[in-house]
C-alpha cells in the first residue's frame, strides 16, 4: 500500500512539473503522502525576495498547491480523474521564512470527506476546505486556508 501511495505522489509531482512549469522553477516537490496527509517542500534559494527571506508569492504557491495535491490524490484514488481548483483562500504570514520550507496539510474530518464524495457521486462536483501550515525547521511560519472546487472528468 505504501508503495502505491509513493508512486501516486511521484506521478502527481511529474504532472505538476509538466502542467505547471512554475513548480519546477521554484523547486516544489511532494516529499510525503500517506493517504491522509501530505508534505510538499521548497528550497529557499530560488524563492528569495529582496530582503533575503522567502518570497510571499512562492510561499502562497506552495500552500495552494499542497492543498491541491492532497485533494487531487485523495479524490483520484477514490473516483478517478478530477479537476481541482482553488476558488478562495486566506493566508497569515506569521514570521519570515529564512531557510528551506515545507507545507503540511491533512484531510479534514470524515464528515466533510463523506459530503464531498456524496456530492461528486450525485452532481459530479463538490467543494472542500483545507488548512495548510507552512513550516521552516519545524516552526510554523504561515497559516493558509483554502476552499477548493472538485469536478470529476466527464464519463466518470
Amino acid at each position: 500500500m505504501q508503495d502505491m501511495l509513493k508512486n501516486a505522489a511521484r506521478l502527481l509531482d511529474r504532472r505538476l512539473r509538466e502542467q505547471i512549469p512554475l513548480t519546477g522553477h521554484i523547486g516544489l516537490e511532494i516529499t510525503a503522502w500517506d493517504g491522509r496527509g501530505l508534505i510538499m517542500a521548497a528550497p529557499l534559494l530560488p524563492n528569495l525576495n529582496d530582503k533575503g527571506t522567502g518570497f510571499a508569492g512562492s510561499i502562497a504557491t506552495l500552500a495552494t498547491l499542497a492543498g491541491w495535491a492532497l485533494i487531487t490524490l485523495w479524490v483520484e484514488e477514490r473516483r478517478g480523474p478530477a479537476d481541482v481548483a482553488i476558488y478562495r483562500s486566506e493566508i497569515d504570514y506569521r514570521r519570515p521564512v529564512t531557510g528551506d520550507f515545507f507545507a503540511r496539510c491533512q484531510l479534514p474530518e470524515e464528515g466533510a470527506l463523506k459530503a464531498l464524495l456524496a456530492s461528486l457521486d450525485s452532481k459530479g462536483r463538490g467543494r472542500l476546505k483545507l488548512a495548510v501550515t507552512v513550516c521552516q525547521e519545524g516552526t510554523e511560519a504561515v497559516f493558509f486556508r483554502g476552499s477548493y472546487a472538485v469536478r470529476l472528468h466527464p464519463g466518470k
